[in-house]
């Protein structure tokens, strides 16, 4: 459900930013996701049906979203060291310690909005 709420939230301020722009038809909506987020964890489907689901009745219903993994910064507890990283359960290469991630870094983004005039 927590993917529910995140897809809610996304649709919101895709709103918001359309009120703010040019007229048009929304096409899509691309999402820059962390690799450390663990919404990589789940398959795109359910990240779309959430999405189906809170863009009901709005401005994003019917829309393309499109799901862009980049890579993460973790930190490393053990040898204390900063690393970028590909996946959620990437460990640290120096010692194999778990990694965590860092709190400055934003787990989704909204990336684009693709609007066809």
């Amino acid at each position: 459900m927590h993917e529910l709420h995140l897809m809610k939230h996304i649709v919101k301020v895709v709103e918001t930013k359309l009120a703010e722009t040019v007229d048009g038809k929304l096409s899509a909506v691309r999402l820059k996701v962390s690799a450390r987020s663990h919404l990589l964890a789940h398959d795109h489907f359910a990240l779309q049906t959430a999405f189906v689901l809170a863009a009901r009745g709005t401005k994003a219903e019917g829309v393309t979203l499109d799901i862009i993994p980049v890579p993460g910064h973790a930190w490393c507890l053990s040898c204390n060291r900063e690393t970028t990283v590909s996946g959620p359960d990437d460990v640290c290469t120096t010692c194999d310690a778990s990694m965590i991630a860092q709190p400055t870094e934003p787990e989704v983004v909204i990336h684009e909005l693709v609007v066809q005039e």
